[in-house]
């Protein structure tokens, strides 16, 4: 399929008339100006486009099937769960809400709209999604939460291949705090999704926000995110991509306000002839900020694995201070990592590392556990797991990162 009749296809059907059809439609004009990506873009070079041209991808209509979430479940949390696109009640659980108000399209805030589709207006996938979100959830945060905000999208079984679109909006106003889980998951059919999350943090806020991707085994998933930070404000985030036949995360964070600070750590797990790619793009526009970032890939089979991290620090950012770091692990040799850790430094006044290393398994370590009774199987399992444990076990929720580590350990051979 031909670049244009891809592009056209997903901007083929009538967007929704609601509330937000101006924005539907300046979206549309945006997404047919900025052209479906080419493998010669030097933003998709390393990724590789041909899967996207293999499908026809059908929107997923609103199902009345109500799929199975257990082992999903995060208990106690404040969970909205969308099917195929559209807001479950069944499935959902907002109760008990006090400082926080999380609602589906149609019953959100309307304050809550000056805060909509403020960014990535060059992201072609990020204004198709614009265009043709159905449902949004809509996370607005006044103060200190001790529940978790669980997000999860899942995708059900469909006798052709459809595509669906996830987006949310989480506004934490100033001095708020919580955490946020958001989940990705479906059957091993093929199937496409498209998913927008925009954070915008008040002065002194402070967001946790836990991405995890473990999509069925030919889902094509394509991510964005973006998140503003005001003054004071903290981001830590953790992203994690294990499933999907194609999958590419695309993150950029904005310093905005002075002093605030963001921790970006990033795991992809990427198996048989998977392509993960995660580009992540932090943008040091106050002075005072600090940033901290590590991403981990793992590659086996014939995979590919791509990390393209870029750190800017405009001219009036003084003091920035920032670190960032790739580390991969090559498991096979027919599988491929590519490593693009970057900075873009416009001023003097700050303090900026970066790094990469490329290894395989140690050989030594691998031969110590065998001495001490371990197959070669258990004992590459177990030095894989340390590796990528240094991203896991910085979760909090202990019922999802043993959720996680059954989910990497069905994954390794």
């Amino acid at each position: 399929m031909k670049s244009d009749d891809c592009l056209a296809g997903l901007l083929a059907d009538a967007a929704q008339r609601d509330a937000f059809s101006v924005l539907r439609g300046q979206a549309e004009v945006r997404a047919r100006a900025l052209k479906f990506p080419q493998d010669k873009d030097d933003d998709w070079r390393l990724t590789g486009l041909a899967v996207l041209h293999e499908q026809e991808y059908l929107p997923a209509g609103k199902t009345t099937q109500i799929p199975s979430i257990e082992g999903f479940a995060i208990p106690g949390s404040c969970r909205i769960v969308f099917v195929d696109g559209f807001y479950h009640p069944a499935l959902s659980d907002l109760s008990g809400q006090d400082e926080i108000r999380v609602s589906p399209l149609g019953r959100e805030e309307k304050s809550l709209h000056a805060h909509f589709d403020k960014g990535m207006k060059d992201a072609v996938f990020a204004q198709i999604n614009a265009r043709n979100f159905t449902d949004c959830a809509w996370v607005h945060v006044q103060g200190e939460i001790q529940r978790i905000v669980h997000v999860l999208h899942v995708t059900t079984p469909h006798q052709k291949p459809v595509v669906s679109y996830g987006r949310a909006l989480v506004v934490l106003e100033a001095n708020a705090r919580v955490t946020l889980v958001e989940e990705y998951t479906g059957p091993d059919s093929p199937y496409s999704v498209n998913s927008m999350t925009e954070a915008v943090l008040g002065e002194g806020a402070d967001l946790r926000h836990i991405r995890v991707q473990r999509e069925g085994a030919q889902a094509v998933h394509l991510g964005h995110a973006l998140v503003t930070l005001s003054r004071g404000a903290h981001y830590d985030s953790t992203a994690l991509a294990l499933g999907g036949r194609f999958s590419r995360y695309d993150q950029r964070v904005l310093h905005q306000g002075e002093g605030s600070d963001v921790r970006l750590d990033g795991l992809i797990l990427a198996d048989e002839s998977q392509v993960a790619d995660t580009h992540t793009r932090i943008e040091h526009l106050a002075p005072g900020c600090r940033s901290l970032q590590q991403h981990k890939c793992i590659a086996n089979g014939n995979s590919i694995a791509v990390f393209s991290g870029n750190i800017v620090v405009h001219r009036n950012a003084k003091g920035t201070d920032t670190r960032q770091s790739s580390r991969n692990l090559l498991l096979s040799s027919k599988a491929r990592i590519d490593a693009q850790p970057q900075l873009e430094i416009m001023n003097d006044d700050v303090s900026c590392k970066h790094g990469a290393t490329m290894g395989k398994l140690d050989a030594e370590e691998l031969f110590y556990l065998m001495s001490r009774g371990l197959r070669e199987s258990q004992a590459r399992k177990l030095l894989i797991h340390a590796f990528a444990a240094e991203i896991v076990d910085r979760i909090s929720i202990q019922t999802l990162v043993r959720s996680l580590r059954e989910s990497i350990d069905g994954r390794l051979v």
